[in-house]
Formats: structure tokens, sequence, C-alpha cells
């Protein structure tokens, strides 16, 4: 089995970018790190400071689903993310193909 892409786009409230960057870095760091099935994960800030993407690859979208029941991870989406952030895009990929530079 193929790994799966999870792709979530954060829209940032104005002026927040670098705070909700630190909140989402944190829920990486306490939460997702640990949980099975998790591979890895690649946080980007937009130059343009309106948005904030993760990048994750996991073993299977069930898993995904199951960390959303963690209680850190429940607890860590606050109103003080909330503040930072306006707007969550998650998206689920379960097909890929890797280019590369010849």
């Amino acid at each position: 089995m193929s790994p799966i892409t999870f792709v979530n786009i954060f829209t940032v409230n104005p002026g927040k970018q670098e705070d909700a960057f630190q909140r989402i870095q944190q829920i990486y760091t306490e939460v997702v790190q640990t949980q099975p099935g998790f591979l890895d994960a690649q946080l980007l800030k937009s130059d343009d400071g309106e948005k904030v993407t993760a990048i994750a690859h996991w073993e299977s979208a069930a898993q995904i689903a199951a960390l959303r029941e963690n209680p850190r991870f429940q607890e860590l989406h606050n109103e003080e993310f909330y503040q930072a952030i306006a707007k969550v895009e998650p998206h689920v990929y379960s097909s890929a193909v890797n280019v590369v530079a010849l």
C-alpha cells in the first residue's frame, strides 16, 4: 500500500502567519509525530503572508482520522488557534507520481 499524502492549507488572519505557523508546528511536534502511521511532514509559510501549508505522509487515511480523536489534538485547536487561522482546507491524496529534475 502506498502512503497517503495529507495536505492541509490554512488561510491565516492578517498579520497572524507566524502565530499560526507556531501553533501548527506545536500540534505536529506535540501530537502528530507520535501517532501511529505518521511518516513525515513539511510545514510551509507562503511568501505573501496569507497561508501556512502542512504536507504530511501517513500510512493510511484511517490513521489521519484517528488523530482527530486525540484529546491533546483537540485541546490545541482552541480559541487562540482560531484567532490566528481563518480557514482550514484539508485534502487527502492517495495517488502520487514523483517527478525529478533530469
